[in-house]
């Protein structure tokens, strides 16, 4: 299928950056270094049609669902289960344990895992946290209290909380990081970003989650003002924005396809008025950094907007300083990947008719140095 772009306006990235980014250091690459620079191998699948990572209806945060040990396994939380799938670094099975209940290696409502110095912490329900070994034994039960979690990620000793809040009236909406110590009883405000639309803006499907992107050495991205240009933020670790960088970009309406799709899952609420269809999708989509420290990032439309499986979304790869060193379009690539340890984890779409699901595994293969 050819996606109809329609053109709306050709950005200049950083005319409007706001007064806090004043004096940052700034980098638009008029075109790529590279013609070709990195490509996938792929080296495995695993199949998790028997695991309940979310609904076949809709997805949009499976990031809660997956962890990764020291030695690189891959823990997977079946939250309809109350079940931890583990697999190792070449993807064969290797055990499972957990069951409903609330008894020491059971779980009760399972919402995502995160895993911290080889402990596993179980998020159950709203307010419920167990930590757990790599194998299930029992540690500790906590009560803690995170409104609006949107993604969850442990560096060292330290969790990065990212949340949205919004006002009494439902309409505001604000994104803040935090960053907690192993207790979540110590916590600092790093970063927070007025999302202009609000929340009864369009909000279709975007995976706000995925906006984010933390670096393993604390320093972390976020889009400047993701509905209307290319522009992308990296702040240290304090929260400090240290480079924005980008590229020129032509904002282009979703496709027809994408369209059908919104509307067949939201018929109601358009009709009441409760929800409007957006025009064109968020510019980044999802971002990963490469074991060269190179950002990644998923541009605009992607097949779980479409779910045609002929499409290719559109990929940059950026270096650690901002520029622009190639784009490529893959089916492979798209807002449901993960990045660990030299490796792409990229969950498949359940199947709506078998109800299939899978994880295949590529290896990037760099095709220039730097």
């Amino acid at each position: 299928m050819k996606k109809s772009i329609c053109v709306l306006v050709m950005l200049g990235l950083f005319a409007c950056c706001r007064s806090s980014h004043e004096g940052v250091a700034s980098v638009v690459t008029a075109a790529p270094k590279y013609e070709k620079y990195a490509d996938l191998e792929k080296l495995y699948t695993i199949d998790v049609t028997n695991i309940s990572m979310f609904s076949k209806e809709s997805a949009t945060d499976f990031d809660r669902a997956l962890g990764f040990d020291s030695r690189h396994n891959l823990y997977i939380l079946d939250t309809y289960e109350s079940r931890i799938s583990v697999f190792d670094d070449k993807g064969k099975f290797v055990r499972a344990f957990g069951r409903p209940g609330q008894g020491p290696e059971e779980f009760t409502t399972p919402q995502r895992l995160v895993i911290m110095n080889d402990r596993i912490y179980v998020f159950e329900g709203f307010t419920g946290l167990k930590i757990v070994s790599l194998h299930g034994d029992y540690i500790s039960k906590h009560t803690i209290q995170i409104e609006n979690l949107l993604k969850l990620k442990a560096l060292g000793d330290s969790f990065y909380i990212f949340s949205g809040k919004t006002d009494p009236t439902f309409t505001k909406l604000e994104f803040i990081l935090d960053v907690a110590d192993d207790k979540f009883s110590m916590n600092r405000e790093v970063f927070r970003h007025d999302y202009a639309p609000g929340l009864r803006g369009p909000n279709y499907d975007f995976g706000w989650h995925a906006w984010l992107l933390i670096a393993d050495d604390g320093a972390f991205f976020f889009p400047q003002d993701n509905m209307n240009k290319y522009a992308i933020v990296k702040y240290d670790r304090t929260g400090k924005p240290k480079l924005v960088f980008g590229r020129k970009y032509a904002i282009g309406e979703y496709s027809k396809k994408a369209r059908d799709r919104f509307f067949s899952l939201y018929e109601r609420q358009i009709k009441s008025g409760e929800r409007k269809f957006p025009l064109a999708p968020p510019v980044v989509r999802n971002m990963f950094q490469d074991e060269r420290k190179n950002v990644w990032v998923i541009v605009g439309e992607s097949f779980e907007d479409n779910e045609d499986p002929d499409y290719e979304s559109l990929v940059d790869i950026f270096s650690e300083k901002g520029q622009w060193l190639c784009s490529l379009k893959s089916k492979y690539l798209s807002r449901f990947c993960h990045y660990h340890d030299g490796k792409i984890y990229r969950i498949s779409p359940m199947d709506p008719e078998t109800f299939s699901q899978s994880i295949d595994v590529f290896r990037i293969r760099y095709l220039n140095t730097q």
